[in-house]
């Protein structure tokens, strides 16, 4: 069965998404599962472990070609709108963040709290990782930590629950409040940049290969991480029987995006299931595993209906 990652569309607002035919319809066709785990946990079951063995933070550093740290939390910015009006919270991907105001914050966040053993490192205006050298890790509790199943009900990405962190996470919201990249910001309007959400800590203790490792593509950084370990095989051919897809990380999923993942990876895998070169295709959101079979996506009589009531 081909496992197709699609996390984050299930957090689209009604009525914003395009209607999209092909995977509309295995959607509508299929039997619903609900996940135990996160989908990058459950990515590492399908690669042949857990995310004890890949941590998610450490993983994606490497699938984001950085230096590989042993213990570091992934982060998204999060923002607020420039009048502050109530705790509302902007994910990355609708703030806009400039590079160079990514690098500014991240800087002085090294110059407050650098001789405490952190560090803030920029991978892509959207995603950054929080770094923690030596015994900072094991005083932070990241040894073996693990996302709970039970968070999933709030957040697909829960923020680690060990009060240090979260007090070191206050901290950051009052040095980036004041700080001249939101000055800037808020003179023209745009959001500020007011936190950050860290997420998937975990130290890389076994940093080895599975064997059968399925082949996989796409812009994940968990996912490539995985690949860089040979946890995972590049994908020479994307209809693989046992293939996996990820073609956006969650922090830059948008609705632009979908057109083509649906030109790309939605339409082909429903001609492949129909056509009987796979037998199945599986869709993991944030939640759930939407799985159809072959004698399932011949049923026409589950008509389809628009991705956001399916999700």
């Amino acid at each position: 069965m081909f496992t197709l990652f699609l996390t984050g569309i299930e957090s689209a607002p009604p009525g914003a998404l395009p209607r999209l035919p092909a995977l509309e319809r295995l959607l509508a066709r299929a039997r619903l599962r609900t996940l135990e785990e996160s989908p990058w946990a459950y990515l590492a079951t399908l690669a042949g472990g857990t995310a004890r063995d890949w941590p998610v933070g450490p993983v994606s550093a490497l699938g984001d070609a950085m230096d590989a740290p042993r213990a570091c939390l992934r982060v998204e910015p999060l923002g607020a709108d420039a009048a502050q009006a109530g705790a509302f919270r902007l994910p990355a991907g609708q703030l806009e963040i400039r590079r160079g105001e990514a690098e500014a914050l991240a800087a002085a966040f090294i110059e407050q709290f650098g001789a405490d053993g952190w560090r803030l490192e920029v991978a892509v205006p959207e995603r950054w990782y929080l770094v923690a050298h030596g015994d900072t890790a094991v005083a932070a509790g990241w040894q073996g930590f693990e996302v709970p199943a039970q968070a999933l009900e709030d957040d697909v990405r829960p923020a680690p629950p060990e009060p240090g962190l979260r007090r070191l996470l206050s901290e950051i919201e009052l040095l980036f409040h004041e700080h001249p990249v939101n000055a800037a910001r808020r003179e023209r309007g745009a959001p500020l940049i007011a936190g950050l959400h860290a997420w998937g800590g975990g130290v890389l203790e076994r940093p080895g290969s599975a064997p059968g490792a399925p082949a996989a593509a796409g812009e994940e950084p968990f996912l490539a991480g995985l690949r860089r370990l040979g946890v995972v095989q590049g994908a020479a051919d994307r209809l693989d029987p046992y293939g996996i897809a990820w073609p956006a990380a969650i922090e830059t999923f948008d609705l632009a995006s979908l057109a083509d993942i649906e030109r790309r990876w939605a339409a082909p895998l429903l001609a492949a299931l129909l056509r009987g070169r796979l037998d199945g295709v599986r869709i993991v959101t944030g939640r759930r595993a939407h799985e159809t079979r072959r004698a399932a996506a011949l049923r026409f009589w589950r008509r389809p209906r628009p991705v956001a009531e399916l999700c």
